[in-house]
């Protein structure tokens, strides 16, 4: 068996890759901490700690360079929710919806959903406070910034997706809706409380609201 050693080629791309996703993940960071108008080519280089040409030479113009920070970012949130989503989608699987005709299994259900959201949001304040907030820009950013409008759109209705089902497992008459309702409840909860050690206190704030959210589409009192 004959070892080959590794193209210059393959291990230039491979470098270069590397430094390019740096770049852009420092670009998310600084996004996060100073806004778009502080996210320049020398805030990036100096929070990448590398030389300002390489910024330049990978992005020369900030533009797109903000614009694929915030495209990782999006990437990235969407990743996490999908896998954060998996154990209340596969409950929904689960749950033949003619056993919840009484009300203390409806109740029941209630609970255990509203825990495992309540968890998915815990996770994602304490553990994702960047990816958050550059989310919120973006979602704040594309009134005045056009160019952002498509990636907003496609991450919104991302993110929306499980929602709708969720609904729709509920019989809601306006799944859309009552979906965006949920979505805006529980992201404006993820940034009121972004960073916020978890707590106890943090804990039965957020899971008191996703309760009362999700018990007022079953037609539950709290």
């Amino acid at each position: 068996m004959f070892l080959t050693k590794e193209s210059p080629t393959v291990k230039r791309r491979s470098k270069g890759e590397k430094t390019r996703l740096l770049i852009l993940q420092s670009a998310t960071e600084v996004l996060a901490k100073n806004g778009i108008k502080g996210t320049t080519h020398r805030a990036i280089a100096k929070h990448a700690d590398i030389q300002l040409s390489l910024t330049t030479y990978y992005f020369k113009d900030i533009q797109e360079l903000v614009h694929q920070a915030f495209t990782l970012c999006s990437s990235q949130v969407t990743a996490k929710t999908s896998l954060a989503w998996q154990p209340a989608i596969d409950l929904l699987t689960s749950v033949n919806k003619t056993n919840l005709r009484k009300i203390s299994d409806k109740e029941n259900f209630r609970d255990k959903l509203s825990d495992m959201i309540t968890q998915q949001l815990v996770i994602s304040i304490s553990d994702s406070p960047v990816e958050l907030t550059v989310q919120q820009l973006l979602f704040t950013e594309v009134q005045v910034s056009p160019q952002l409008h498509a990636l907003a759109e496609m991450h919104r209705t991302t993110l929306l997706a499980p929602y709708i089902r969720l609904c729709e497992f509920l019989n809601s008459s306006a799944p859309q809706i009552d979906a965006d309702i949920m979505l805006t409840v529980f992201t404006q909860l993820e940034y009121r409380y972004v960073a916020m050690p978890s707590n106890e206190f943090l804990l039965k704030t957020i899971h008191g609201t996703v309760n009362r959210v999700i018990g007022n589409m079953m037609n539950l009192k709290s």
